[in-house]
């Protein structure tokens, strides 16, 4: 189920009460999950400029002629159409059956080939299949943003290996022995132990994802606001390694342009349609 709501501090009262289409998801990737008397549907409702909600439902028929239609929520979304645009191609969905929906999506940004995980809140406006390159709006949904102190050390060895360590971190067996042959067995789990615990104090900026969440380090380019349903939340736009990232957090201590901050977060896409 997802958890954009309670991550940014809103009410989910939002789906509930906002109106709007009701369409069905017709996506291949639902196909083998429906059964012949169930469907997917969807109610999309426009909160403001910015905003929307995807409300998804699992619609099933009673076999009784005076019997109403069952409806089972599955899981609303909030989307952000004010997000950093970048463009995908070969996607995944995560989803495995209805029992634990997710909009859990993997895709490959075409500019630097990097796979990114995020919740494709509005995938019930997108068609049946999905052929060549696809526009998304990406965001991070954060509960707080901290601020940290600049980078005092420079470390070479983890700069060096930076993309092996983050494989290493993430318990990819590979990874460590490749880590261990380049850096030796003590170095490697230094290494492997600071970024777990301490990776503002090895990178400038990074970014790491894991099981569709991300810790990310970054440096500060602009800050904004915006208001949903009289709940302020502030917008933090980042450098991180190369990609600009946008995020959304009801609380953000206080920090200027150009200042290092470090976050967790889930990151939702809205694709432009």
């Amino acid at each position: 189920m997802d958890e954009s709501f309670s991550i940014l501090e809103l009410p989910p009262q939002l789906c509930k009460k906002s109106k709007g289409e009701t369409v069905e998801v017709k996506h291949f990737v639902f196909e083998d999950l429906l059964d012949s008397q169930e469907k997917l549907i969807c109610r999309h409702a426009e909160i403001d400029e910015n905003f929307s909600t995807y409300l998804y439902l699992l619609e099933k028929k009673r076999d009784s002629f005076f019997s109403r239609e069952e409806e089972k929520p599955l899981g609303c979304y909030l989307g952000y159409r004010a997000g950093v645009l970048y463009t995908f191609e070969d996607f995944n969905f995560k989803i495995n059956s209805f029992d634990e929906f997710t909009l859990l999506s993997e895709a490959v940004e075409v500019t630097t080939g990097t796979s990114f995980f995020f919740e494709l809140c509005n995938l019930c406006q997108l068609p049946q299949e999905l052929s060549g390159e696809i526009e998304l709006l990406l965001s991070i949904y954060s509960r707080k943003v901290k601020r940290i102190p600049p980078l005092t050390h420079f470390d070479q060895i983890a700069d060096e290996n930076r993309e092996v360590l983050k494989m290493a971190v993430k318990g990819n067996p590979r990874a460590v022995e490749k880590l261990e042959r380049e850096v030796g067995e003590e170095e490697a789990k230094r290494l492997i132990k600071e970024f777990k615990t301490r990776p503002e104090e090895l990178f400038d900026t990074c970014i790491l994802s894991s099981e569709g969440s991300y810790s990310v380090v970054g440096i500060v380019t602009a800050l904004g606001t915006e208001e949903v349903e009289g709940r302020q939340l502030t917008v933090v736009d980042l450098f991180a390694e190369e990609f600009e990232l946008r995020v959304l957090s009801p609380h953000v201590e206080p920090v200027k342009e150009g200042e290092r901050v470090a976050l967790s977060g889930k990151m939702f896409a809205v694709a432009v349609v």
